[in-house]
């Protein structure tokens, strides 16, 4: 009886496919219309819409072009910092920036990429007028990720961090 060949060893990509379907577009996985915010707006407000959307980040925009990004871990950093009083700091305090962004048609494959290339979590994706339309995290990629093309992912992300 023949013994099973030796799969240690991953087997070579032979197409993009093989990681993700070049079919998609990023229109099709991102999280549509997030919640927002404003530099002038304080960082309990910020939080505020944080819990209410069960989200981590949200993307500040004036005139709905994006200037920045707030997570939760902004937040909590600058808690101690400020003495455990958010209330006065603004949200254009503590975001980080320059956002990365990518359009909606874009295909997935080169949001993917991206993601990689600049050791992000998230894309914030805008129209052709630079407005925001959603938000692409590398988790909204996992249901049209191959095993092979997550860990790809990931460890892109970790290493250009």
């Amino acid at each position: 009886m023949a013994q099973p060949a030796d799969t240690s060893e991953p087997m070579p990509l032979s197409t993009a496919a093989d990681l993700i379907n070049p079919l998609l577009k990023v229109s099709d996985a991102m999280t549509p219309a997030p919640r927002t915010c404003s530099p002038s707006s304080t960082a309990i407000e910020a939080a505020l819409v944080m819990r209410d959307a069960n989200c981590g980040v949200i993307p500040v925009v004036e005139a709905g072009r994006p200037v920045g990004l707030l997570t939760d871990r902004d937040l909590a950093m600058a808690f101690p910092e400020h003495d455990g009083n958010l209330s006065n700091v603004t949200v254009g305090d503590l975001m980080s920036g320059p956002v990365i962004m990518v359009e909606p048609e874009s295909p997935l494959e080169s949001a993917m990429e991206r993601l990689g290339q600049e050791g992000v979590r998230r894309l914030l994706v805008v129209s052709a007028d630079g407005t925001l339309t959603g938000i692409l995290s590398w988790t909204d990629l996992v249901p049209h990720l191959s095993e092979r093309g997550l860990g790809r992912v990931v460890a892109r992300i970790i290493e250009n961090r």
